[in-house]
C-alpha cells in the first residue's frame, strides 16, 4: 500500500522545487530572494535532489515525445499526478509575471516529470540537431550564433551548441572558451562543462577546463554556477558570480569561494599568450599541449605540484621550456620526435 503521506510530502518539495526554479530564470530575483532560495536548497538532500531534477527536467524537455504543449498547459492549477487530492493545487505564485506564457507549461512539465520519477539519464542532453564546433591544434575560432552571441573557442576545444525556443543550451566538452551572451529571458543560456553548469545572466566569462577542474571566470555581468553533487552530504554554495571575479568546480560537486581574478590573465590565450600565475606545473603543461606541436609529457609525479608563475608564448614554446630549464629543477628530454618529456632534475 502506497504510503499517502509521504507522497504528498514529495509532491510538495517537487513543487517548490519546481516554483524556484521558475523565479531563477526569471532572472528577476531579488538579493534577498535569492538568499531565500540558498537556505532552501541546502535545507536538506530532499531539496537539492528535487531542484537538480527539476534543472534536468527543464534540459530534457526538448526531447520528450508524445506529449504536446496542450497536454501540459494548465495555467496555473496543476494536480501532481500522485497526489490524491482532488482540488487543484496552486504551485505558481502571483507575483511571477504572468506575460510568460511559456511558464505553465515548463512547471506543469517540470512537475509531472518529477511526480513520475524521470531523471536526466533517461534523456538525451543534446538534440540531434546540435551544432558541433572544434579547434586544432593552435587554432582559435570565433562563432556567431543565430541570437546574437558569439563563442570565442580556444584551441584543442569541442563545443555543442543546441537551440530551441525553450533554451540555449551549450556543451564545452574540451578546452576553453570566451562566451559573449546577448540577453534572451525567454530562452536561459546554460552551458554544461565538466560536472555542473553555468548560466549567464546576459553577460561574457571565459570558463576553463582541465583534467582536474572548472574555472569560471566573469568579465561582465553576472553568472550562475551550479556543480553537480556526487555526493549528497556535500553541501556546496551556488553562488552568483559578478564582473572581476571567479570561482572553480570539481567533479565531485566541491566549489570554491568566490575570489578576486586577474582577467586579463584568464583571456590572454586570445592573444596568443598563456598567463599563469602560481598554477601547478601539471596544469600549465596541459595547457602549453594545445598549442604545441609535439606533446610535452611530465615523466616525474614529483614535478606535477611545483607552483608556476609566468607567460607562455603560444608561438614561443621551445624557448619556454629552456627557461623551465633555468628556474626549476626540470630537465627536458627532447628526442626530436612527437614527444618532449620533462623529468626531475639531479643534482
Amino acid at each position: 500500500m502506497r504510503n499517502i503521506k509521504n507522497t504528498e510530502f514529495i509532491d510538495d518539495i517537487a513543487n517548490e522545487a519546481a516554483e524556484w526554479f521558475l523565479k531563477l530564470q526569471s532572472g528577476n530575483l531579488s538579493e534577498t530572494e535569492y538568499l531565500k532560495w540558498q537556505q532552501w536548497h541546502m535545507a536538506s538532500d530532499a531539496n537539492r535532489q528535487a531542484f537538480s531534477r527539476a534543472e534536468d527536467c527543464w534540459n530534457a524537455l526538448d526531447n520528450i515525445t508524445g506529449v504536446t504543449i496542450e497536454d501540459l498547459k494548465t495555467e496555473q492549477n496543476i494536480i501532481p499526478l500522485s497526489s490524491t487530492k482532488r482540488e487543484p493545487r496552486r504551485f505558481m505564485p502571483h507575483r511571477i509575471k504572468r506575460n510568460i506564457k511559456w511558464a505553465a507549461s515548463i512547471a506543469a512539465g517540470i512537475v509531472i516529470a518529477l511526480s513520475i520519477g524521470l531523471s536526466y539519464q533517461n534523456f538525451r542532453t543534446t538534440s540531434p540537431d546540435a551544432t558541433t564546433y572544434q579547434t586544432a591544434r593552435a587554432e582559435h575560432k570565433i562563432i556567431n550564433l543565430d541570437d546574437g552571441s558569439k563563442i570565442s573557442l580556444g584551441a584543442r576545444s569541442i563545443v555543442n551548441v543546441d537551440y530551441s525556443p525553450m533554451a540555449r543550451r551549450i556543451t564545452l566538452v574540451r578546452g576553453e572558451a570566451v562566451f559573449d551572451v546577448s540577453k534572451d529571458k525567454a530562452r536561459p543560456f546554460i552551458v554544461k562543462t565538466g560536472n555542473g553548469t553555468v548560466t549567464a545572466i546576459g553577460t561574457k566569462f571565459n570558463i576553463h577546463t582541465n583534467d582536474k577542474n572548472v574555472i569560471v571566470t566573469v568579465l561582465e555581468g553576472i553568472v550562475e554556477v551550479n556543480p553537480y553533487l556526487a555526493n549528497d552530504n556535500i553541501k556546496a554554495p551556488l553562488p552568483r558570480v559578478a564582473a572581476g571575479k571567479a570561482v572553480s568546480y570539481r567533479s565531485d560537486g566541491f566549489i570554491s569561494e568566490v575570489v578576486e581574478s586577474n582577467v586579463e590573465a584568464a583571456v590572454s590565450w586570445e592573444r596568443g599568450l598563456l598567463v599563469r600565475v602560481d598554477t601547478p606545473l601539471a596544469s600549465v603543461i596541459e595547457d602549453v599541449n594545445r598549442y604545441s606541436s609535439r606533446e610535452i609529457i611530465i615523466g616525474d609525479p614529483a614535478l606535477n605540484d611545483i607552483r608556476f608563475t609566468g607567460t607562455v608564448l603560444n608561438d614561443g614554446i621551445d624557448n619556454w621550456l629552456r627557461g623551465l630549464v633555468v628556474a626549476y629543477p626540470i630537465k627536458v628530454l627532447d628526442s626530436g620526435h612527437d614527444a618532449i618529456l620533462l623529468l626531475k632534475k639531479t643534482e
